[in-house]
């Protein structure tokens, strides 16, 4: 049997998931609390495979519960359920260690095979979810994939442009002129997806390019 707890302040949800527990032979609710302090005082007794909790608790975030019950319990997975789906509370369940992301309104229909997947190993997200992650994580890759595009010579401005050289102290240190200078910058905001100068340096200091 898959030993589930459930931490959610709402009474119809906790009904919904008691209700879809009960019907399925693998999975049992040994613990159901509505607040943070609540469970963060019995889990550690129960021992639960998983802990399905919600973000949005009256006492305290339930990504708090799971940044600090979750090192004592290192065999327990958590699996969030919420109603957010913005990228703030994604990254913030990710950090927190959630092997899973279930949206509210997909409850009835994923619950069971999330907390089976996240059971076996696996890492389970609402599909709209997996989408917001997947972008988020094209978005963090971006500019280290564009500093690598850089030429040469976009990379020595770049370089320049951190030491505070203005375009005109760019154009006479490298003995081009101040238009060739701007045609470079606007190609290094492009490739860096930049959109002013303080942006541009600070994709090069958080990534430095190779070479």
């Amino acid at each position: 049997m898959i030993r589930i707890a459930l931490v959610e302040d709402e009474a119809i949800v906790r009904d919904t998931v008691s209700f879809l527990l009960e019907a399925t032979d693998d999975l049992v609710l040994v613990g159901s609390f509505a607040n943070v302090e609540e469970a963060r005082q019995s889990l550690g007794r129960l021992h639960p495979d998983i802990v399905l909790v919600d973000i949005g608790l009256p006492d305290e975030s339930g990504l708090a519960l799971i940044r600090t019950v979750r090192p004592q319990l290192p065999r327990t997975e958590f699996l969030v359920l919420t109603v957010f789906d913005d990228d703030q509370h994604i990254v913030e369940a990710i950090q927190a260690g959630a092997s899973g992301y279930l949206v509210k309104r997909d409850l009835p229909e994923h619950l069971i095979t999330a907390l089976r997947t996240v059971h076996q190993g696996g890492s389970w997200m609402s599909a709209g979810v997996a989408r917001r992650a997947l972008e988020l994580f094209r978005r963090q890759l971006a500019p280290a994939a564009g500093l690598q595009t850089l030429t040469p010579r976009e990379r020595e401005i770049l370089h320049l442009l951190a030491q505070g050289l203005s375009n005109a102290e760019i154009a006479d240190r490298l003995h081009i002129s101040v238009e060739t200078v701007r045609t470079h910058i606007r190609h290094i905001y492009r490739k860096l997806q930049a959109r002013n100068r303080a942006e541009a340096v600070s994709r090069l200091l958080q990534n430095p390019p190779s070479g």
